[in-house]
């Protein structure tokens, strides 16, 4: 009877614990604080601030500007700077450093919403350069590099650029693009 009792309680702590991952902490929580939402805020969504709309602002988009195209830009793409590739450097490797894996009780990162706010997923910040991407199960799904503007152009697992992008969205976030320039919505805090 111990000895289930001791397993219940062991099995609630795991529970519990893994659950409070799954929801940010309030000063990161749009939902909690419309300051932190794009759409409750204007300053910090790209339909509304052109600064931040690489259509209208091409020094942040990579299609204009060769500076930060990974395919046109050999120091930010990890296919030829291994230094910047979770697969070939294991200290950014989230499968070798643990410490980097959102299940891990220690790990500190980003959340990443959905443009109703809702959390779909977590970044890690691997090094100044790469964040790593995890899905709402934990799954390593993508990395990003950072270019000279501060952007973070989005990567596969396998090091192919997507064409997707991350850039700043004037306040203490970042937005997430397509490869055509056109905010999906999707914002991390």
């Amino acid at each position: 009877m111990l000895k289930q009792a001791v397993l219940v309680i062991l099995l609630f702590c795991w529970v519990s614990g893994s659950m409070a991952q799954q929801e940010p902490p309030a000063k990161y929580n749009p939902l909690l604080d419309f300051n932190l939402s794009p759409a409750h805020n204007k300053k910090i969504n790209p339909l509304f601030n052109s600064s931040i709309n690489p259509q209208i602002n091409w020094n942040i988009n990579p299609l204009k500007n060769i500076a930060i195209n990974p395919a046109k830009n050999e120091f930010i793409n990890p296919k030829s700077n291994a230094a910047l590739n979770p697969n070939e450097n294991k200290l950014l490797n989230p499968m070798f450093a643990n410490s980097l894996h959102p299940q891990n009780p220690t790990w500190k990162g980003h959340y990443l919403f959905d443009k109703d706010d809702k959390l779909i997923g977590f970044i890690t910040v691997a090094s100044q350069e790469v964040m790593l991407c995890f899905d709402m199960e934990y799954k390593w799904t993508c990395f990003y590099i950072r270019s000279s503007t501060g952007n973070f152009n989005q990567f596969s697992l396998s090091g192919e650029w997507t064409g997707g992008y991350l850039s700043h969205d004037s306040s203490e976030g970042l937005n997430e693009f397509s490869p055509g320039g056109e905010w999906t919505g999707n914002h991390i805090l």
